[in-house]
């Protein structure tokens, strides 16, 4: 119940949750998803469309946290390039 009153809280730490639902709909039709909305990929972060890479919490996986969110970019960052190298012809051995 939400009663516009504020109270102070001794703590250490907070974790705000903002939901579960992925924030995907935008690309609903153009690469797989589940039935939740999550983005399939392959171990390389990379969807049904290739050329576009997922990470993070849109991503369908178990664990749905930073750490794992800002790991997964860098790997998809690396995934894009390569493939961008490639289509250049430039890729590394």
């Amino acid at each position: 119940m939400t009663t516009g009153k504020g109270r102070a809280l001794s703590c250490e730490g907070v974790f705000i949750y903002v939901g579960l639902k992925p924030n995907t709909d935008f690309l609903k039709g153009l690469v797989d998803m589940d039935p939740q909305g999550f983005i399939l990929t392959d171990e390389n972060l990379q969807t049904s469309r290739k050329g576009i890479f997922a990470c993070g919490d849109c991503r369908l996986r178990r664990l749905r946290q930073i750490v794992t969110a800002c790991s997964e970019g860098a790997e998809a960052a690396v995934a894009s390039r390569n493939y961008v190298e490639e289509l250049k012809g430039t890729a590394y051995a």
